[in-house]
C-alpha cells in the first residue's frame, strides 16, 4: 500500500490545490504532499510565505484532512449562490446609478483650454528649483491624502478642499512644465500605498484631459476624482489586495465591491463636486462592458472614468506587484495600444496618452540608431514616435553628461536618428510586451490593476 493511500485511509484526506488554501486559517490536522511527505503540522498557519515555499517544491496540489477542507478552502460554498455585484445595491448605488442613466455625463467647457497656456519646453531641460518644489509638494500631499484615507476608513468627516487644494496647485504646475510634474511623480513613489498610487493616477490623468482640450474647472475634477477614486480598496481584506496568486470568485467580488466602498467612504467628504462621486463609481468599468461594477460599455461611462481608467491601468501595470515584477513602459504602452484596437478601452483616449508620453514613454531608456542609449525625457508633441531624449551613453558604452546640450536630442529635428528598441529600466527587472502579457493585463483588475 503506497504512502499516499495509507494517508487517505487513516486520516481522511483529499487533493486540493495549493491555490485554494485561504491565508490566516489555521490546520486542526496535518497537510501532505502527494507522496505522503508531511509539509505542515497541526496547528500551523498557512501564510503567504508558506505558500509561496509550498509552490516552489513544484508540486501545485496537497493532501488535507476533510475536516480542515471545509475551514482552510471554499469547498462548501455554491458557486451558483455567489451573489452578483447588482446584489449589494444600496440606496446611494441607486442614485449614482439613476444619475448615469439620465443621460447627463456629457463632459461640457465652460471655459478656455487649459491646453492654450501649456508651455512647449522642446529640448529645455527640467528646472531643478521646481524639481524639489515639486518632489517636497508630492510627499506633503501624500502624507494629507494618507491621512484623509484614514479618517474616511474611520467614518470621520473631512473638506473637500484640501484635494480641491491639491488639484488646484498640479494645474498650475502641469502648465508650468507637465514633463516635470509627471516624472518627478513618477521618481517619488516607488511603493503602492492607496494614497502615492491615487496621486500618481491622479497626475496622469490631468495630464491626459489637458491634451483632450478640458477646461480648468473640468481639469481640476478630473484630477480630484483621481485622488479619491480608490479609497474604498482599503475596506478590501489585505490578503486579498496583496494576493500572489489569481484570485477566486469570492475574493474577486470583494475587489468588485470596492467602488461601492469609495462612494460610501466619500460620503464623509464635503464639498466634492457631484461628478466625482459618479467617475469614482464607473472607474473600473470597461470600453467594450467588461468592467465593474455595472458592465457597462462606451459612452455610459463618464468620460473622465474612461481617462482615470487608462490612467490607472498604465500606472499599475509600471509598478511592481506582488504577483509579478513592473511592466516596462513601453511594453505597457503597447498592452494599452492592443487594448483600443480591441476596443477594452477608450482608443480616443489612448490617443492622448500617446501624446503626452510619446510611444516611448517619457522615463524609458532608448536605444538609438547611432548604437548610444538614452532617457526619454519630454514628449514632442503629436510626434509620438520622435520624443526628446537625453543620451546617457555614446555608442561605445562610455557614460556621458546627460546635461550637456549636445544629448538632449529632439529626434524630430535629427535627420537619420531614431529609436532602435526600448529597453527595461536599469536594475529593474522589468517585463517585455508578449501575448501572455498582454492576457494578463486584460485580467489585470484581478490584481487591483
Amino acid at each position: 500500500m503506497s504512502a499516499v493511500k495509507e494517508v487517505n485511509q487513516t486520516e481522511e484526506q483529499v487533493s486540493i490545490s495549493l491555490n485554494d488554501l485561504i491565508i490566516g486559517r489555521t490546520l486542526n490536522a496535518p497537510l501532505y504532499d502527494n507522496n505522503g511527505l508531511l509539509l505542515l503540522a497541526a496547528g500551523s498557519e498557512i501564510t503567504q510565505e508558506v505558500k509561496q515555499a509550498l509552490k516552489q517544491r513544484g508540486d501545485n496540489s496537497v493532501m488535507i484532512s476533510q475536516e480542515d477542507l471545509s475551514r482552510v478552502t471554499l469547498s462548501q460554498i455554491d458557486p451558483g449562490n455567489i451573489k452578483s455585484i447588482a446584489q449589494f445595491d444600496t440606496e446611494l448605488t441607486k442614485k449614482i446609478d439613476a444619475i448615469v442613466e439620465s443621460g447627463l455625463l456629457t463632459v461640457k467647457n465652460d471655459g478656455p483650454a487649459v491646453k492654450n497656456n501649456v508651455t512647449f519646453l522642446g529640448r529645455k531641460g527640467y528646472d531643478e528649483k521646481q524639481r524639489k518644489h515639486l518632489v517636497q509638494q508630492h510627499e506633503l500631499n501624500g502624507q494629507a491624502l494618507d491621512s484623509m484615507i484614514s479618517d474616511a476608513l474611520h467614518g470621520e468627516t473631512m473638506d473637500g478642499d484640501i484635494v480641491s487644494a491639491m488639484a488646484a496647485q498640479y494645474l498650475q504646475e502641469m502648465t508650468t512644465d507637465t514633463d516635470n510634474v509627471l516624472t518627478s511623480a513618477m521618481d517619488q513613489f516607488q511603493g503602492d500605498s492607496i494614497a502615492s498610487r491615487s496621486l500618481e493616477v491622479s497626475l496622469l490623468a490631468m495630464a491626459i484631459g489637458i491634451e483632450m482640450n478640458l477646461d480648468a474647472d473640468n481639469a481640476r475634477n478630473l484630477a480630484v476624482a483621481g485622488l479619491v477614486h480608490d479609497w474604498g480598496m482599503m475596506r478590501v481584506p489585505e490578503e486579498i489586495r496583496n494576493a500572489t496568486e489569481r484570485l477566486n470568485q469570492i475574493q474577486m467580488l470583494e475587489i468588485k465591491k470596492h467602488p461601492i466602498y469609495s462612494l460610501e467612504m466619500l460620503q464623509n467628504v464635503s464639498s466634492l463636486p457631484r461628478v466625482v462621486s459618479v467617475i469614482a463609481y464607473q472607474v473600473h468599468e470597461r470600453f467594450n462592458g467588461t468592467g465593474y461594477p455595472r458592465g457597462r460599455k462606451g459612452n455610459s461611462i463618464h468620460q473622465f472614468a474612461r481617462i482615470l481608467q487608462i490612467a490607472d491601468a498604465f500606472i499599475g501595470m509600471t509598478s511592481p506587484r506582488p504577483y509579478r515584477a513592473p511592466m516596462m513602459r513601453y511594453a505597457a504602452m503597447e498592452c494599452l495600444i492592443r487594448q483600443a484596437k480591441e476596443r477594452y478601452v477608450d482608443p480616443e483616449i489612448v490617443r492622448a496618452l500617446l501624446k503626452i508620453q510619446s510611444l516611448f514613454p517619457i522615463g524609458s531608456f532608448v536605444t538609438l540608431t547611432d548604437g548610444s542609449v538614452a532617457q526619454v525625457v519630454r514628449r514632442n508633441q503629436d510626434f509620438y514616435t520622435e520624443p526628446i531624449v537625453a543620451r546617457v551613453q555614446d555608442a561605445q558604452g562610455n557614460n556621458v553628461d546627460r546635461e550637456h546640450d549636445s544629448n538632449l536630442i529632439n529626434l524630430r529635428e535629427t535627420e537619420g536618428l531614431n529609436v532602435l528598441q526600448a529597453l527595461p529600466t536599469p536594475g529593474s527587472n522589468e517585463i517585455v510586451f508578449s501575448d501572455d502579457l498582454y492576457n494578463s493585463s486584460l485580467e489585470s483588475s484581478q490584481h487591483y490593476e
